[in-house]
């Protein structure tokens, strides 16, 4: 899922109630009260005209169109913002979620989306419950069960984006961070850089070992990683034994030495984690002006990454450019 890109096979929808409707990127999708709008929502606090979802560039913006009770999104009070997936935007009583779903993998994403409109009928109901109700002790037990809903949703919602083996995040969160970030680091002109990562020799260590021993080994590397990153960067299994790092608002050369503290670390550590020598080669790349996208910082990172495995593996290889 890939909030704010433009993949073919992308596709944008906003959940509510037992409902979803699919974004037209053309032409914005109205909501309010008044049966002209796309998304009609009939309760007295919603305004006829309250609000409206339109397309921006490559994303998707909600703006309040001067509503009489205005708009939340995420439980902010906001009066546009651009949307990221599984956003909420709350109208009234009414609980909207905004998702960007790929289409190349139907089924799970099916009964993911019919969880979700599961919840947010719940949680839709549990507000307009809240508004007709003045007692504080039943208005506290109330607010509690949709407390444990949201956790309950967020949990599941974390586990379809982590990769089972390893306990990093899955590839298809891995696209959608790197989209974001990207986006970033062009608007507010921030340093971003990506590490690429790939275990030396694996093959080796599945046909001497074994399968079992191969996720073994992954799961440790994968583990060694997380202990060894700051909390805002992002580990990914990117595919196979290839790993991937994205390091928000950092230097190539900061980036460098985080890349040969993992590298270092897992010479290091791996005999007593794994019982076998295990080393991994790393590519870095720092995002710059040229860069057209995401697939040319992937493609420079991933050529550093040949890079050190040609020249011996078990280093730390850079591309500036």
């Amino acid at each position: 899922m890939k909030a704010g890109t433009d993949s073919s096979s992308d596709q944008h929808y906003l959940f509510f109630l037992d409902k979803k409707m699919l974004l037209d990127p053309e032409r914005p999708l109205r909501i309010g009260r008044d049966s002209s709008c796309e998304i009609v929502l009939e309760e007295r606090t919603v305004s006829r005209i309250h609000a409206e979802v339109c397309r921006d560039g490559d994303q998707y913006m909600v703006r309040d169109l001067d509503s009489t009770n205005g708009i939340q999104l995420n439980y902010r009070r906001v009066k546009e913002h651009v949307l990221k997936d599984e956003d909420r935007i709350t109208i009234g009583p009414f609980i909207l979620v905004y998702r960007v779903l790929d289409h190349s993998s139907n089924i799970p994403l099916r009964s993911e989306e019919n969880l979700l409109s599961e919840t947010l009928v719940m949680e839709s109901k549990i507000a307009s419950i809240l508004q007709s109700i003045d007692d504080d002790q039943v208005k506290n037990q109330l607010f509690e069960l949709k407390h444990i809903i949201n956790q309950s949703k967020e949990k599941l919602s974390r586990m379809a984006h982590i990769d089972r083996l390893t306990l990093l995040y899955n590839r298809r969160f891995f696209d959608d961070a790197l989209s974001r970030e990207v986006e970033r680091a062009r608007r507010y002109n921030q340093p971003l850089c990506l590490l690429m990562l790939d275990i030396d020799f694996f093959k080796k260590v599945n046909d001497v070992h074994g399968h079992q021993k191969g996720d073994a080994v992954l799961h440790e590397i994968a583990s060694m990683i997380s202990d060894n990153i700051r909390m805002n960067d992002i580990a990914a299994r990117y595919g196979g034994e290839e790993m991937a790092v994205i390091l928000p608002e950092t230097t190539l050369e900061n980036a460098l030495t985080a890349a040969e503290k993992l590298r270092s670390v897992i010479e290091t550590e791996s005999l007593v984690r794994t019982g076998l020598e295990i080393t991994v080669s790393i590519g870095a790349a720092g995002f710059t002006e040229a860069d057209k996208g995401v697939q040319d910082l992937v493609a420079r990172a991933d050529g550093a990454l040949y890079n050190a495995k040609e020249n011996g593996r078990n280093r730390v290889a850079y591309s500036d450019s």
